[in-house]
């Protein structure tokens, strides 16, 4: 924004499924830097928890879309295609897509992305998410880049491990962020510190997990 002051940007969250489902208005960027905005017109957006029911203002569920934009399910796949589009939470009859998103809306109706349900890990009992554990690592102002998996543990049941790029030095660095980990963190998300040259990356230059967790 410094760089094309004159450029209004609209943040936008979309599935593959479903084409579009919210936008952040330009105005609204500078108060609401975090979130995803609002549906888009024509599209119904719900959260709902493992019960199937509507979640309350402020609370976490998968977010569930509907409306015109949904697709009608895979190409020549029953199986995912079952497992994705699902029946509507309140509507018998109708289909909607369960994005597998963990999502909060505040009482203004504003969407909030938290984490992918299905990269959950049970950490002493608690389910975290990898991005709340990056976010966090992030948030020291050390770290270049960061991604979070999760390995078994015999303690815990599954310990988070941070892979950093550290800005300046890495010994150095290694031992403020776990420092800082310790102070800024609940016990049951510190993870284990493992510093890397660079993050491995898929031909498309998205971030390769399964490549980390190797």
């Amino acid at each position: 924004r410094a760089a094309l002051p004159q450029v209004q940007i609209c943040l936008m969250y979309g599935l593959t499924e479903a084409f579009r489902s919210t936008y952040l208005p330009p105005h609204e960027l500078p108060f609401r830097p975090t979130s995803m905005g609002r549906a888009i017109p024509e599209t119904e957006l719900m959260l709902v928890g493992p019960d199937g029911r509507e979640v309350n203002v402020g609370e976490v569920g998968e977010l569930v879309h509907a409306g015109p934009t949904v697709a009608l399910g895979y190409w020549n796949d029953i199986e995912a295609t079952r497992a994705r589009f699902r029946p509507h939470p309140t509507e018998p009859g109708k289909t909607a897509v369960y994005s597998g998103d963990r999502v909060r809306r505040d009482a203004e109706g504003y969407f909030y992305f938290v984490g992918r349900g299905d990269q959950q890990m049970k950490c002493s009992g608690v389910r975290v998410s990898p991005d709340e554990v990056e976010e966090l690592v992030f948030a020291s102002n050390l770290v270049e880049e960061v991604a979070v998996t999760g390995e078994p543990d015999p303690v815990v049941g599954t310990r988070p491990v941070a892979h950093v790029v550290l800005f300046g030095d890495r010994e150095a660095g290694m031992a403020e962020l776990t420092s800082w980990c310790r102070r800024e963190m609940p016990s049951y998300m510190w993870p284990r510190i493992m510093v890397c040259d660079a993050l491995p990356r898929t031909a498309s230059g998205k971030l390769d997990r399964k490549g980390l967790a190797a």
